[in-house]
């Protein structure tokens, strides 16, 4: 996570789906550093392939890069850039203790969700990452029932370009940072140790409390009893938000 970037920004009125076009850039040999906006998506996806509502007004773009890393590591830079989503919010926002990062890629304000990232890989004959595509959507000025908008909470107009920028740079300057570090910066920002968790493992629930995020970005989870159960993948619901 060293090397600055060159982003070079393509922007694009109606897309599909900013990740499912830079993915095929990718998979065609191109560069690091290449950024797809769409100003609206017909198609957007989030995590699971569920829909990402996607009207104008919002952010919505994708990222391509190449870390050369282990496909143990990718999941790092989830972490990343949620601190960069989080950083480029906090040049908007009034009260900014009503912001918290939930496990492991979403952006909450005021108990909802308002920006959200996908993360995806394609390995390499050694199972290393060849390139990883950073899906970034974030609720500039409208957001569906269950999420907010950062407007609502701004003490000044957004420019959507600019928030952009600030994105990117912050992205840069996060991915610079070893994970032991990114790993502290995101756990002051997250909600805090002892707060209620649901987690939907498949088509099982689990039920605990935030106690930590290991070394590697996987979610520690107080159960009741007192015993930490680690996990890798799931939904997380905050319980009270």
């Amino acid at each position: 996570m060293t090397m600055a970037i060159n982003w070079r920004i393509e922007i694009f009125d109606t897309l599909e789906s900013t990740q499912k076009f830079i993915k095929d850039r990718a998979a065609s040999g191109e560069a690091e550093g290449l950024v797809v906006q769409a100003r609206e998506q017909s198609g957007g996806k989030g995590r699971y392939g569920r829909e990402w509502v996607s009207p104008k007004g919002n952010l919505y773009l994708s990222i391509l890069l190449k870390p050369e890393c282990a496909a143990s590591e990718a999941a790092q830079f989830s972490f990343v850039a949620a601190l960069a989503v989080s950083a480029a919010i906090d040049e908007y926002i009034k009260d900014r203790s009503l912001k918290f990062l939930k496990w492991p890629n979403d952006v909450f304000l005021d108990g909802k969700k308002c920006a959200g990232i996908l993360l995806e890989t394609e390995l390499d004959k050694k199972g290393n990452v060849e390139w990883l595509v950073l899906g970034v959507g974030v609720n500039i000025v409208s957001a569906p029932d269950i999420g907010v908008a950062v407007q609502d909470y701004a003490d000044k107009g957004i420019d959507l370009e600019g928030f952009r920028d600030n994105l990117l740079k912050q992205l840069s300057f996060y991915k610079t940072k070893e994970f032991q570090e990114i790993r502290a910066l995101w756990l002051e920002r997250a909600h805090e140790p002892g707060t209620k968790l649901q987690i939907k493992l498949g088509e099982s629930v689990e039920a605990g409390y935030f106690h930590d995020i290991d070394e590697n970005g996987n979610l520690l989870l107080r159960i009741d009893g007192g015993d930490i159960q680690m996990i890798t993948a799931g939904d997380v619901y905050v319980i009270g938000s």
